[in-house]
């Protein structure tokens, strides 16, 4: 008892000063090429499959319930996303750096001309927050859709 109470102290004295004294937390740990890229839009395509399988389960099920509706409204633009957001990555390996200007600031670069296919669907890719904010929200309403439904059903005596 005397040993789980010591490394329970030891870790407890390990977290505290993890808190009072930080440093870099490191939550962002870049690749460089190419192994990056490629675990990157492996990702991209296995979060594609797993959406079209949400999909197809939510159309295929009994329940039409507007939460159902809302989840299935977030697969869908989830896939438009996923699919922009691919194409947006592969554009960028096709792009060089000297075709950005202010590169280092996320915020302030700037797409230099003269434009070709390239740099136009790089721009385009660029506003995918357009897709995702819109599929969250839906993911959040049906979510909250299911949630009052199922607290509707037992408050009722339902299972």
């Amino acid at each position: 008892m005397q040993q789980v109470f010591q490394c329970g102290a030891t870790v407890m004295v390990v977290l505290l000063a993890m808190i009072i004294v930080p440093d870099s937390a490191w939550a962002l740990q870049s690749h460089g090429p190419p192994e990056g890229i490629y675990v990157h839009q492996m990702a991209h395509a296995f979060f594609f499959g797993s959406l079209v399988f949400l999909y197809r389960e939510l159309r295929h099920s009994a329940s039409k319930s507007r939460g159902w509706n809302y989840l299935k409204r977030f697969c869908l633009l989830m896939l438009i996303w996923n699919i922009v957001s691919f194409t947006g990555h592969t554009v960028t390996t096709h792009l060089a750096p000297e075709h950005i200007a202010g590169a280092a600031s996320y915020f302030h670069s700037r797409l230099l001309g003269p434009m070709d296919v390239t740099k136009v669907l790089f721009y385009i890719t660029r506003f995918d927050h357009l897709l995702l904010v819109p599929a969250l929200y839906f993911l959040c309403i049906g979510l909250r859709f299911l949630y009052f439904s199922v607290e509707q059903e037992v408050s009722q005596g339902g299972n």
